[in-house]
């Protein structure tokens, strides 16, 4: 069986409400990492899975938060 691509990841995430819900424990920066990119589409202030995902990046200082666009 052939690995899901990054589309197929994503498409489930746009059309799945619960893909959108808050982790029950703490990403990895690795997972967040991944979140971020199936979550691509998202805005982290409206998606809370992808709010928790920029979050770790943020204090794994991997990423910077804009302070002049919304999120």
């Amino acid at each position: 069986m052939p690995n899901p691509s990054l589309a197929m990841y994503k498409l489930i995430a746009l059309c799945d409400a619960g893909a959108h819900a808050a982790p029950m424990l703490p990403f990895t920066p690795a997972q967040a990492h991944e979140v971020m990119q199936i979550h691509v589409a998202c805005r982290a202030k409206e998606c809370q899975r992808k709010n928790a995902a920029m979050q770790v990046l943020v204090e794994a200082g991997r990423i910077v938060r804009a302070q002049n666009r919304p999120r």
